[in-house]
C-alpha cells in the first residue's frame, strides 16, 4: 500500500507539466522544447518512426535517412520504444517522455526488490525506494526522453533477480539494459565486486556457478539482441554520413571507438566535471533554462542536481559499508599475517535488529560504489574521459540503499533520523524542477 502510494506520488511528480517547455501555443511538435539530450535520442526516436525532425536551429538529425538511428554512439532499444510512442500517440512530449516515467517507475519498484532480496525488511526497502522517488536527479531523469533510467532500471531488477537466485534471468535483464545503454554493463563489476566481499561464506562453488551463468547470459542477451535491433533500425554514423556495419560487433566497436574520443576536460568546462566533484554535488546540470520572453509559455527552471541529504547520508553509508565489508577484514587479515594473533575471521555484524545487521546489504552497497563509480574515476584518471553530474544517476542506487541502511542502524537516535528525514522531504520540494517561475 505505502509503496504503491510513493510510486503514485512519484508518477505524478514527473508526469506534471509533461509538455512544457514550449513557445507559442504549444500545440505542434515543433512548438514544445526539447530537453538537453533529447535533441539527440528524441530525434533520433523521430527519424526511427520516418519522421523528418523540425529543420530549425539545434535540432539534430534531419538530413539522417529515415528509418536508421543516426544516433549510432548508443544502443537502439531506448529510442525504438520512444519511436514506437510516436507512432502509437503521435509525435508530442507523452510520446517522447512516456518511456521514462514507465522506466523511472520500475526503478522505484526494483529498488524495493533490490533491497528485500538483500536481505533488508520490507521497511528498510521503502525507505529506499522512497529515497530514490524523492531524489531531485532521478525525478528529473524519469521524465525527460534520455537514456539514463531505462538503464538505471535494468541494472536495479538484474542485480535484485541475481540475489534472489536467478542468474540467467539477472544476465538476460541486464542485456537487455546494456541495448539502451551501454552503462548497464557496470552489472558486471558490481556483482563481481559483490561475490569478492563474500568469498568466506559458504557455497563458494554454487555462487561461482550463479555469477559464470549471469554474466554468459549477459553476453549473449546484449550480442543477440543488438544484433536484432541493427536489423530493425540500421545504425547510421550520422557525422562520417554513412551507415556502420550491420553486426553486433561492428556497431559495437564505433560505439566503444566514439566513447574514446569523448575526452579533454579542462576547469570550468561546461557542464563537464570530474567524478570526485560529484560526490560534493559540483556542478547540477542545467537540463533547460527559459527565462521569460516573447513567444514561451509558462517560463520555467528546470535543474537536475542530487539531493543534498541524500548524498551526504549515502556517503557515510557507503563509507561505513565499504569498512565493515572490506578494509575491516582485510585489516584483520593483515595484522593476523603479520603475527598478531588476531582471529581469523572480523567480527559479526552487531546491530541488533533486523535492518541495521544485514551483512548482505553491507556488501551490497560497496559494491554497487565500487562498481559503478570505479568505472568512471579510472576512466577519468587514465584516460581523461569527459564526465558529467548526470552519470551519477547508475551510482544513486547503492547511495539510496546505504543512505536507508545507515537510518535504521542509528534509528536508536530518532530526533536525528528525524532532521534528516524533514532535510530530505525539503530538498525534494525545493529542488522539484518543474514548478513554473514566478
Amino acid at each position: 500500500m505505502l509503496l504503491g502510494t510513493v510510486c503514485l506520488a512519484s508518477v505524478g511528480a514527473r508526469s506534471a507539466a509533461i509538455g512544457l517547455p514550449c513557445r507559442g501555443s504549444c500545440r505542434t511538435p515543433a512548438e514544445h522544447l526539447l530537453i538537453f539530450d533529447e535533441r539527440y535520442y528524441v530525434n533520433a526516436a523521430r527519424v526511427i518512426a520516418g519522421v523528418r525532425p523540425p529543420a530549425i536551429p539545434g535540432t539534430a538529425y534531419h538530413h539522417a535517412p529515415l528509418g536508421s538511428d543516426p544516433n549510432a554512439e548508443h544502443p537502439q532499444l531506448a529510442k525504438l520504444i520512444m519511436a514506437g510512442s510516436i507512432e502509437l500517440i503521435g509525435n508530442g512530449p507523452w510520446a517522447w517522455r512516456l518511456g521514462s516515467i514507465v522506466f523511472g517507475t520500475l526503478a522505484i519498484l526494483g529498488m524495493f526488490a533490490l533491497t528485500c532480496w538483500g536481505g533488508g525488511s520490507r521497511w528498510l526497502a521503502l525507505g529506499a525506494a522512497t529515497l530514490m522517488a524523492s531524489d531531485n536527479l532521478m525525478v528529473v531523469e524519469g521524465r525527460i526522453g534520455t537514456l539514463e533510467i531505462y538503464a538505471v532500471a535494468a541494472m536495479v531488477w538484474s542485480v535484485a533477480l541475481y540475489l534472489r537466485g536467478r542468474p540467467l534471468a539477472a544476465g538476460l535483464v541486464a542485456g537487455i539494459g546494456a541495448c539502451m545503454k551501454l552503462f548497464a554493463l557496470d552489472v558486471v563489476p558490481v556483482l563481481l565486486i559483490y561475490e569478492l566481499l563474500r568469498w568466506r561464506t559458504p557455497s563458494v562453488k554454487a555462487r561461482v556457478r550463479s555469477l559464470t551463468g549471469a554474466l554468459t547470459a549477459l553476453g549473449g542477451s546484449f550480442l543477440g539482441l543488438l544484433a536484432v535491433l541493427d536489423q530493425i533500425a540500421h545504425p547510421y554514423d550520422n557525422s562520417a554520413g554513412r551507415f556502420v556495419t550491420a553486426n553486433p560487433f561492428s556497431h559495437l566497436s564505433h560505439m566503444i571507438s566514439y566513447a574514446s574520443t569523448q575526452t579533454g576536460l579542462a576547469a570550468g568546462n561546461g557542464i563537464a566535471s570530474y567524478p570526485w566533484q560529484w560526490l560534493v554535488d559540483y556542478k547540477p546540470i542545467s537540463f533547460l533554462a527559459a527565462d521569460s520572453g516573447p513567444g514561451v509559455h509558462p517560463s520555467v527552471h528546470f535543474t537536475g542536481l542530487i539531493s543534498p541529504p541524500i548524498l551526504l547520508a549515502g556517503l557515510l553509508g557507503t563509507g561505513a559499508a565499504i569498512w565493515r565489508s572490506a578494509l575491516r577484514p582485510a585489516i584483520a587479515r593483515w595484522r593476523r599475517w603479520a603475527g598478531q594473533g588476531l582471529n581469523a575471521a572480523p567480527a559479526a555484524d552487531d546491530g541488533g535488529t533486523a535492518e541495521s545487521n544485514q551483512p548482505r546489504l553491507v556488501c551490497l552497497s560497496a559494491a554497487w560504489f565500487l562498481g559503478t563509480f570505479g568505472p568512471f574515476l579510472v576512466a577519468s584518471l587514465a584516460f581523461n574521459r569527459t564526465t558529467y553530474l548526470y552519470y551519477m544517476s547508475i551510482v544513486m542506487p547503492g547511495l539510496y540503499l546505504a543512505a536507508a541502511w545507515l537510518a535504521a542502524r542509528l534509528w536508536r537516535h530518532r530526533w536525528l533520523i528525524g532532521i534528516w528525514m524533514a532535510c530530505v522531504a525539503a530538498a525534494a520540494v525545493v529542488f522539484y524542477p518543474f514548478t513554473p517561475s514566478l
